[in-house]
């Protein structure tokens, strides 16, 4: 019998120990590389997006000339994300939902800005301008959840380590605090 419980002991711990949480282990590069690949991916958008909304709307030439840039910002960077983010898989068997869904959302969304860029460079920089690229951007927009980034800066917000990694990335620290470098 005392076998038998010291054996009982041994699996349950083994058990106990497999459960354990991504937490428990410190991040690693491929984690951090991660973190930086999903804020990277945004930061460039959002820069543009400050750019943008600075801009005079009575100067339709600069109110296109930045949008066009805000377009082929988000474009490039998450077309880089996503390829980075799906070398990357992953980061942790806890957030491999959130991994699927971001990926989903990055590609789409690199999509949408790619398919906008021709029909917004075609329109005419007046006083028009910003709703004709805002329903452009709405008629070649192919994301279908965008509440998929917000759920997944929630998820890593919930968790303590990827919630420290989002707090020392640089790329992460700029998309959260609006500053521009």
């Amino acid at each position: 019998m005392t076998a038998r419980r010291l054996t009982a002991a041994v699996l349950a711990t083994l058990v106990l120990a497999g459960c354990g949480s991504d937490e428990d282990e410190p991040l690693s590069d491929a984690q951090a590389g991660w973190v930086d690949a999903f804020c990277t991916g945004l930061l460039p958008g959002k820069k543009a997006g400050q750019e943008l909304t600075a801009q005079d709307p009575a100067d339709p030439a600069a109110v296109k000339t930045a949008y066009l840039k805000l377009v082929t910002a988000n474009s490039t960077a998450l077309t880089a994300a996503g390829k980075k983010l799906g070398e990357l898989g992953p980061p942790s068997d806890e957030l491999k939902d959130v991994h699927e869904r971001l990926t989903k959302y990055v590609g789409e969304s690199a999509r949408s800005y790619a398919a906008a860029e021709a029909p917004v460079k075609a329109l005419e920089p007046d006083a028009g301008f910003w709703d004709a690229a805002e329903k452009v951007l709405a008629d070649t927009s192919q994301v279908s959840k965008p509440e998929d980034l917000r759920a997944t800066f929630d998820a890593l917000e919930k968790s303590p380590k990827y919630a420290a990694a989002m707090g020392k990335t640089k790329s992460c620290q700029e998309l959260q605090t609006g500053s521009q470098s």
